[in-house]
């Protein structure tokens, strides 16, 4: 039950639970060795702390396990006359483990990253879907915008 799990703000000292479930997301064919998992934690760790305030990650866990994850990167936007601090927000990576799912865990991470763009006064929060979590998000507070485009890079 989602009361049960515990949504909390998470640190790089969360890397390698973090890097876990980061893997766990990717559904890798397969299972990377430990040397090349703790190499990801690090390496995760590192960028966590590289982006600073400019990063926002909560982690659920239940019964001291990671079960969870979301993050949101703010970044900030050109200035304008009427707003020189303009900012944006972008939420990625949002995974809870299969045996949660539908129980309102991913609900209340985006709740909390919701509450925390609020904080700081961040107008726009913009999260990339897959097809699948499309109804997920427009569930939870997020709109279609006829004003996003975006462009794929074409290969060769």
């Amino acid at each position: 039950m989602a009361t049960d799990v515990l949504i909390r703000l998470a640190t790089a000292a969360d890397a390698a639970s973090l890097a876990a479930l980061k893997t766990e997301s990717t559904h890798p064919e397969v299972e990377p060795t430990r040397e090349q998992q703790a190499a990801f934690a690090a390496a995760l760790s590192d960028w966590m702390l590289r982006q600073g305030d400019d990063l926002v990650c909560v982690l659920a866990e239940a019964d001291g396990a990671a079960v969870g994850m979301a993050w949101m990167v703010v970044f900030e936007r050109v200035p304008d006359p009427h707003d020189v601090n303009r900012r944006t927000a972008d939420v990625q990576s949002v995974w809870v483990a299969e045996q949660l799912r539908n129980g309102g865990v991913g609900a209340r991470m985006i709740d909390a990253l919701s509450a925390e763009a609020d904080r700081r006064g961040i107008p726009r929060v913009q999260v990339h879907s897959g097809r699948r979590a499309v109804q997920f998000y427009l569930r939870n507070g997020f709109a279609h915008s006829e004003q996003l485009l975006q462009r794929e890079r074409h290969a060769g």
